[in-house]
């Protein structure tokens, strides 16, 4: 795999800080054969099904030949979210990591591949505190206030500390790249502008786009459970929330999320999977793409309508999203094939829940009592 296809596998649906960074990230996949990248995630509150987003991108980027990290910011999640104790955090932590490998093996990307690491495990090192010292002293309150939105609208001082928690992650975990949302661009710009003031090198930045909710507005563990598709719904709560979706938020996790994850599995199906040969292996859930099994070869989408009429097959999102503003794809129908690719989609997390007790003890000392149905 030469440096264009590898460049074009990595940033395919995703954004840089600013578009001259394409010719460094360029540059250091000439130069480095196997280089490393970042997923940074805070254990706050529940993940909604926007987190497919991201980890269905690792599967692109160990095709690619990349070295992936996994990297749970459990000192960052105490200090933004202050009104909870840091035992609480750890418990969040955890329930993170054991939803996070449930997900990326309902995708089959293969979790021998992927390095997982808590923040906790340097950031008390004499090292570490040192050089959180020296970037302390080299910002000003406002550039804590410019990396996210939590701290400019506290008063408090620990949400601060969190971009110079995340900023140094770069230079400890050794990354090359740090992927994330495009709700990090304050905190990759942070990290841009000083990391290098410590004498460390400059990082590439990838971010993927932002999922929207079911109401058509951002999708966020703080919002309202009807304006969300969390993990453990059981398929009647899928169903239910996607049928009183709004057609714009509908099409956004289509488009979004499982759109590229039925690419995903067309591309597994026709052997397309780059330099990670395990990703055909190690795949132990259903691997179909969202189509039925007569569709036309490079089907990534497929909807029956409620009449039971014949079958309507999309090779893509841009046709689905034609045939829903010509109205030859009718809501209710859309929204019943949504439905059931997401229940799919969820049913080896469900599964994976119901049958760890450590994953439920943990859920329950994390977030409290909940009764997901099954």
């Amino acid at each position: 795999m030469d440096v264009e296809q590898k460049f074009n596998l990595i940033t395919r649906r995703q954004t840089f800080l600013r578009s001259s960074d394409e010719d460094s990230f360029k540059t250091l996949l000439a130069e480095k054969e196997k280089p490393k990248i970042v997923w940074e995630t805070t254990p706050t509150g529940r993940p909604h099904v926007g987190y497919f987003v991201p980890l269905t991108k690792l599967a692109d980027f160990l095709r690619a030949g990349l070295d992936v990290t996994v990297y749970y910011l459990d000192v960052y999640g105490f200090l933004v979210n202050f009104i909870h104790p840091m035992d609480l955090v750890a418990h969040r932590r955890k329930y993170y990591h054991l939803l996070v490998t449930a997900i990326l093996e309902a995708l089959g990307v293969p979790l021998s591949k992927i390095h997982f690491v808590r923040e906790s495990s340097f950031a008390y090192t004499k090292e570490f505190v040192i050089d959180f010292h020296k970037l302390c002293a080299l910002m000003t309150q406002q550039d804590a206030r410019d990396s996210m939105d939590e701290v400019a609208r506290t008063n408090m001082l620990s949400p601060m500390l969190c971009a110079t928690q995340q900023s140094l992650s770069e230079p400890y975990l050794d990354t090359d790249i740090q992927f994330g949302g495009e709700d990090q661009r304050g905190l990759f710009l942070h990290a841009e502008k000083f990391i290098p003031k410590l004498g460390y090198r400059k990082r590439e930045h990838l971010m993927n786009v932002m999922v929207g909710g079911l109401d058509g507005l951002k999708m966020s563990s703080s919002k309202p459970a009807n304006t969300k598709i969390e993990f453990l719904d059981d398929p009647k709560t899928v169903r239910t929330k996607v049928s009183e979706a709004s057609g714009t938020g509908v099409l956004g996790l289509l488009r979004d999320v499982l759109i590229p994850i039925s690419e995903l599995r067309l591309e597994r199906l026709q052997g397309k999977t780059g330099l990670n040969s395990a990703e055909v292996q190690d795949a132990k859930s259903d691997q179909r793409p969202f189509a039925s099994d007569d569709a036309p070869t490079g089907t990534v989408f497929t909807v029956v309508a409620n009449d039971g009429d014949e079958a309507q097959h999309y090779a893509s999102y841009q046709e689905v999203d034609e045939a829903f503003a010509k109205q030859i794809l009718q809501a209710s129908s859309l929204k019943r094939a949504v439905a059931e690719a997401f229940n799919r989609l969820l049913a080896p997390i469900r599964k994976t829940y119901s049958e760890s007790e450590e994953w439920q003890v943990v859920d329950k000392m994390a977030y409290g009592e909940m009764d997901y149905g099954y």
